[in-house]
């Protein structure tokens, strides 16, 4: 049997550390689910996008599917803490913060990865920010803000004392 060192114990046994992994598991397999369904969107025979109407960008199914993520990122867990951590708000809404913008990020990345295609240095995900070359690759900046964000988003929610 593995022993753990005392600190490292008290982390992973920490409620709000638990809390913390159970949202980002939830957010992980909303964003790879949404990013496979709007693949086989794109690739359907005929286009089911073709209407940009919203910042020339996004379309209705878009925002329906942005209700979705807004409903579980943020709805199911504010009745999660509101009912195993009453008083903790404060801490979920930095967790659901942080959650949320890991969210675009891995959505954004398994779009490409579902769909076989590479980033590239014209692709509609630059749009915001434009992209940062890395090894022959193009890296969205907003992905390196948003990894960064989510990463103190967390932290700031780990540290709170409600």
């Amino acid at each position: 049997m593995i022993t753990l060192p005392p600190a490292l114990k008290e982390v992973l046994t920490n409620r709000g550390f638990r809390l913390l992994t159970a949202f980002a598991l939830i957010t992980f397999i909303e964003a790879v689910t949404y990013a496979w369904i709007e693949v086989l969107l794109y690739v359907s025979d005929p286009p089911v996008l073709n209407n940009t109407w919203l910042f020339g960008h996004y379309t209705t199914y878009h925002i329906v599917l942005g209700v979705l993520v807004f409903s579980m990122v943020f709805g199911v867990g504010f009745f999660g803490s509101m009912l195993y951590i009453p008083g903790r708000f404060k801490k979920f809404l930095l967790f659901a913060l942080g959650n949320l913008t890991l969210w675009l990020v891995i959505e954004d990345e398994f779009t490409f990865i579902f769909s076989g295609s590479p980033h590239t240095l014209t692709d509609w995900t630059n749009w915001p920010t434009g992209p940062i070359r890395l090894l022959n690759y193009y890296i969205p900046v907003w992905y390196v803000v948003a990894i960064a964000a989510t990463g103190i988003l967390w932290y700031l929610g780990l540290r709170r004392e409600d």
